[in-house]
């Protein structure tokens, strides 16, 4: 009674053991190893009958021998069928109940081992009716399990490019009505769906409308500049009209009045100058870009003018953190702010650093859409058929202005089209009326006699340059990846100077609009 007792639980739990591994086994899940000392029914036995063997189970030996189980168990397979036919081995003694022979078959793909799968499952449905299944019948089901499988692959499969561009076809057409500007669409109306599903908007439609009501806009006598483009996306010639027309309004949104410092009791003009050419030179020991640069002077005028009452003390620490949140605007590795801590010999530690940040970003409104002279000077030189040389020259000029603090309160794209006309004015043997072309007028928006007074206020701080203490931007400009512009014996000869000594009528006249 006690061998009984043992023997019953250790039963029932091989059993379950058996139904998790016959479900999980062909899954990857190895087969329980056989304990040494206990013997059990194996997993092609008759463990769904109701007919149990009675067995005598010793202490310490094994009371029935190999080879009269192993005939029990053949006649038992022979009477009753198990549901557990796709398990391969026995528990009990550990063999195969068969000799497996290495198949020279290659690994299962994925259909054949699901269509697998599909067939064993319908093996155990019909071996449950106690109907025998032939050989035969045993591979017609593998076939059909297989084609089913296929027939669903292929049915499930996604369109392909050349069913999309069928459907295309089938589009209604997305500009319904001529507008003034793509900047008018509504998302709604500019897209449309097919009732199958997405519909793919057609860019050669759009690409062609888009020229249309552009070359609808432009004057005879204005080259379409954004005409080659249309290839390029990176260069996004549909909408760079609109991305300009917009930079503009940002500069009306956000301007430096004239004399913006007025406000403030201590700090001046020339204090701003020298903060401005010391950053020169952080941006060169820092390999900064030039959008950084441009940057951090326009954050630095936007606060000066918001805040007034800025100390001696504190100008350097505005002028460090302003670059370090330019930095971080426009670099992909912005230097650490122990970088520009250490730039200031210690003046300063991180926390104040982070706590000026936070009282820029303040003052600012967390906006920093202000747009910068670069950016509408690489337009301007690509209107005007410009070379890298009138670039460099032309960016020369830009950064002589802005650390002049009576150039402050210029637009970005008034200091932009000042420079690009003076330097398409050095570099070539023609007069300043036939330099700016109607093109470069239409696209900048100013004309000669606006930008006029710019272009001699620049032809006079490039006349000084060389008795002006601030001469960072000067010797930056001499490096030979900027085509030692700051060098050109065109910057001293006569033309410049008669810009810079015999000014007209408007050169000193402020332009706030």
């Amino acid at each position: 009674m006690e061998i009984a007792r043992r023997q019953r639980p250790m039963q029932m739990q091989m059993q379950d053991q058996e139904n998790v591994y016959a479900l999980k086994g062909k899954s990857g899940m190895a087969l329980p190893a056989k304990r040494q000392g206990l013997t059990m029914r194996g997993a092609l036995g008759d463990l769904n009958s109701n007919v149990q063997a009675q067995r005598d189970i010793h202490v310490g030996k094994v009371a029935v021998a190999t080879a009269e189980y192993e005939k029990k168990a053949s006649l038992s397979r022979a009477n009753n069928k198990s549901n557990y036919s796709h398990v391969q081995s026995k528990v009990d003694t550990g063999l195969p109940s068969k000799v497996i022979q290495p198949s020279s078959r290659p690994p299962l793909r994925r259909e054949e081992s699901t269509a697998n799968l599909a067939a064993r499952a319908a093996a155990r449905s019909k071996a449950k009716e106690n109907k025998p299944i032939e050989a035969k019948d045993s591979i017609n089901i593998l076939i059909q399990a297989k084609k089913c499988f296929q027939d669903t692959k292929k049915s499930s499969k996604l369109p392909t490019v050349k069913e999309n561009i069928v459907k295309e076809s089938k589009l209604k057409p997305i500009l319904k009505e001529p507008t003034e500007s793509l900047g008018k669409l509504k998302l709604a109306e500019s897209t449309t769906y097919s009732d199958q599903g997405l519909g793919i908007i057609d860019q050669s439609k759009v690409e062609k409308k888009a020229a249309q009501l552009e070359s609808l806009q432009l004057p005879e006598d204005i080259e379409d500049i954004d005409a080659g483009d249309k290839n390029s996306p990176l260069l996004m010639s549909i909408y760079i009209k609109d991305i300009y027309r917009y930079l503009t309004e940002l500069e009306e949104k956000y301007p430096i009045e004239f004399d913006h410092l007025k406000k403030q009791t201590v700090i001046t003009g020339k204090m701003r100058a020298t903060l401005i050419d010391w950053l020169v030179e952080v941006q060169r020991q820092f390999s900064l870009v030039l959008e950084t640069f441009h940057l951090t002077v326009g954050i630095i005028d936007r606060y000066l003018q918001a805040m007034p009452n800025v100390q001696r003390n504190q100008l350097q620490l505005v002028g460090v953190t302003a670059m370090f949140i330019a930095s971080k605007y426009e670099e992909i590795y912005p230097p650490d702010v122990g970088d520009f801590v250490y730039v200031t010999d210690n003046a300063y530690s991180k926390s104040d650093v982070f706590a000026c940040e936070r009282e820029i970003m303040s003052k600012l409104g967390f906006c920093l859409a202000r747009p910068i002279p670069l950016s509408f000077l690489r337009r301007f030189v690509k209107a005007a058929h410009g070379t890298s040389k009138n670039h460099h020259l032309a960016k020369y000029f830009v950064d002589l202005s802005l650390v002049e603090y009576s150039m402050a309160h210029y637009r970005p794209s008034e200091l932009a089209a000042a420079a690009i006309c003076l330097s398409l004015y050095l570099l070539s043997s023609k007069k300043l009326e036939d330099v700016w072309t109607p093109t470069l007028s239409y696209y900048s928006g100013y004309s000669l006699e606006h930008i006029d007074p710019i272009i001699r206020k620049l032809a006079k701080i490039v006349v000084n340059v060389e008795s002006s203490k601030y001469k960072a931007v000067y010797n930056k400009y001499l490096d030979t990846t900027l085509a030692k512009v700051s060098s050109l014996p065109q910057l001293k000869s006569e033309p410049i100077y008669e810009l810079a000594k015999i000014p007209s009528s408007s050169s000193f006249v402020t332009s706030t609009t």
